[in-house]
């Protein structure tokens, strides 16, 4: 079962409650003020006039005339109000062309045609911002994957010189080959990450669901990030409080990378000697899996970025330059391709907590 990126458009504007309408309190003002009118015609008339048989027939038809023509004059003159509004919720959803006849030669004319006009250009900055999007993300794939290559013919060679395979090395050689091969790492994953926000940005970052035991993914990706908390002195654990074997749907080579993200920062951020703690519990139908860590947090200013693409913290940065800013804002795309959400809470020089769901219930697994 594949599953591809959709985004939605946030921005669009609201529908307005009919009682806030403009329209509809132009139409009951001048209603109002039509009977207030009517009324005080009506006293004058039977103080002057004792004959009261056709009072009521003609009380009726003045109400009836009052009614057609605070409509009318309520859809004249919200008319153009209406037109500009359903302009700019066209521009707004995102609309290609706004289609409008500019027949006044008023103020309301010139406002109409200035609108027409600026919808115009707003139109054309979009197309050009998705075209050089469009072609901003084609360079970076094939850059990417013009550079993964050598990268990783590189990886091997360091890899197979450290093992001794090409012959015995000094350890003064053996440093050095360990920080060349940990860059050639860091550089590939950096490309993976923009080949990523590429595909995600294309629609292209297809899924393969299956029943999957996700506490093992999550285990593998634990194992893997074992090395850098040993590199980096910290403590890190995992507790399943949920049975061994439950299943979710799942991209397991995506949650894989999720998961992965999620720990790199945790252990990245946490001062020698500190504690990354990964935990698994069941929540309301759903797998709650916590990652709380023992690092320097987020500034409290910072926390609504977090999850933007290329955003790193100013503190994050002040202690390591090196950094994409892609982890937690792909991995909030794939928890949310699986149905989860995650948030999480901080407190700078005390640490943070990254949490996500992933359904597991029979019903979502069905479905």
């Amino acid at each position: 079962m594949d599953s591809r990126d959709t985004t939605t458009n946030k921005d669009t504007l609201p529908a307005v409650p009919f009682g806030r309408s403009f329209t509809v309190r132009v139409f009951l003002f001048t209603f109002m003020a039509m009977l207030l009118l009517i009324a005080l015609v009506a006293m004058i008339f039977l103080l002057q006039v004792p004959m009261r048989g056709h009072f009521l027939f003609v009380w009726l038809e003045l109400t009836v005339s009052a009614l057609i023509l605070s409509f009318l004059v309520a859809y004249i003159t919200t008319r153009p109000i209406l037109t500009l509004a359903k302009m700019a919720r066209r521009i707004v959803e995102g609309g290609s062309s706004v289609p409008i006849d500019i027949k006044r030669n008023d103020e309301i004319g010139q406002i109409l045609h200035f609108f027409k006009g600026t919808a115009k250009k707003v139109s054309e900055s979009r197309e050009r911002e998705v075209s050089l999007s469009n072609i901003k993300s084609q360079f970076v794939t094939v850059a990417a994957h013009q550079l993964r290559t050598p990268l990783s013919a590189l990886k091997w060679s360091l890899r197979l010189m450290l093992d001794g395979d090409m012959g015995e090395i000094n350890e003064k050689q053996r440093e050095f080959l360990k920080q060349s091969y940990q860059t050639n790492e860091h550089i590939i994953h950096l490309i993976n990450d923009f080949l990523d926000i590429s595909r995600i940005e294309e629609g292209r970052f297809g899924f393969q669901f299956k029943k999957t035991k996700i506490l093992d993914t999550i285990q593998k990706a634990v194992e893997a990030s074992m090395a850098q908390a040993v590199v980096r002195e910290v403590t890190l654990s995992f507790t399943k409080d949920v049975p061994p074997d439950i299943e979710a749907i799942a991209d397991e080579s995506r949650m894989y990378t999720a998961v992965l993200n999620i720990l790199d920062n945790a252990i990245r951020y946490s001062d020698t000697g500190g504690e990354v703690m990964v935990r698994a519990a069941l929540k309301q139908g759903t797998l709650e899996i916590r990652i709380t860590d023992t690092g320097i947090g987020i500034p409290p200013v910072e926390q609504s970025k977090i999850f933007s693409r290329f955003y790193r913290a100013s503190n994050a940065i002040r202690q390591q330059t090196e950094g994409s800013g892609l982890g937690l804002f792909i991995a909030k795309n794939i928890i949310e391709h699986h149905g989860g959400s995650i948030t999480f809470t901080s407190e700078e020089q005390k640490g943070t907590t990254v949490s996500f769901t992933i359904p597991v219930t029979d019903d979502f697994i069905k479905k």
